[in-house]
């Protein structure tokens, strides 16, 4: 009669069943690390976030040539993963096709990344080109000047997606206006010091899917703006006039983040309806703060 050991003692036999459990125990792992974790990644759905005042944030400064921006992600410790794609319309010189109205369609451009999140550190920096360079040589995007900033963050098993505009252009002397994407903000720079704005070389204005840490008893009414000029350039003085889609309480007021103290710095501010205007001496992140309710 055939038995167990009868098949085991029989080397030919022994070792067709070592195959074969080895060929089982390769499978199942497989399986484990691919197919398994595949469909794991595949239920894990992003979550778009508007803003989150005490969530992940990037504030958006450009390079002196306005062929790059510099990305300072903010109040990242507690991420596993972090990506982000730029998009932006750019004329690409000459080359760019007319649309059916005869005004130039533009080109659509994106710049794709990871941030690397091995050491979980609370703050990274990256520059990202309008372009590619290539041994040296760099063929950048140009007329650049509207755009998106899509934020991917992960945590555990928690996903999230924050998009946000950006607006960066070369600053007009004559007019010395500056405006944010959904041209809800505008700098305008003091007359006086219209001179000046030519050294700031390029502006952005971005905003914000988070914010710096907001005093206990106040509230953000609207979006969160960043306003800059390229690292060690200096942002002349000005008025700063924010448009809200209501009208806000009669104790808000537009307000901006000093770096050096760490501190939000209330400004005199006048509202007509739902538009509030005010004085500042700077630039940087600004929005408007009401009390709580």
């Amino acid at each position: 009669m055939l038995t167990l050991k009868s098949v085991i003692s029989n080397k030919f036999n022994f070792i067709l069943i070592l195959i074969v459990l080895l060929l089982l125990g390769g499978g199942f792992f497989a399986y484990q690390k691919f197919v398994a974790s595949r469909a794991q990644e595949q239920v894990l759905e992003e979550v778009d976030l508007a803003f989150d005042a005490e969530g992940p944030y990037a504030i958006l400064y450009p390079r002196r040539d306005g062929n790059a921006l510099v990305l300072n992600l903010k109040r990242t410790g507690s991420y596993d993963k972090i990506s982000y794609d730029l998009a932006y319309v750019s004329d690409n010189g000459d080359n760019t096709e007319a649309g059916s109205d005869g005004a130039s369609a533009g080109i659509d451009r994106g710049v794709s990344g990871d941030i690397n999140t091995k050491d979980k550190k609370g703050e990274y920096e990256q520059e990202i080109l309008f372009g590619t360079c290539s041994k040296n040589i760099c063929k950048y995007d140009t007329g650049v000047e509207n755009g998106t900033l899509t934020l991917h963050i992960q945590k555990g098993n928690k996903a999230y997606r924050m998009i946000t505009q950006w607006h960066i252009q070369k600053p007009d002397v004559a007019l010395g206006k500056l405006t944010s994407g959904d041209t809800h903000l505008v700098y305008q720079i003091d007359k006086s010091s219209a001179n000046e704005l030519s050294l700031t070389s390029y502006s952005i204005i971005n905003d914000l899917s988070g914010a710096p840490k907001l005093p206990s008893d106040k509230q953000v009414m609207g979006k969160v703006y960043a306003v800059n000029v390229p690292v060690a350039k200096i942002m002349p003085p000005g008025s700063i006039t924010i448009e809200l889609a209501e009208a806000p309480p009669q104790d808000a007021k537009i307000t901006r983040f000093d770096e050096t103290s760490g501190k939000w710095i209330e400004m005199d501010t006048k509202i007509n309806g739902s538009t509030l205007t005010a004085s500042s001496d700077s630039a940087g992140v600004i929005t408007v703060l009401s009390s709580k309710k």
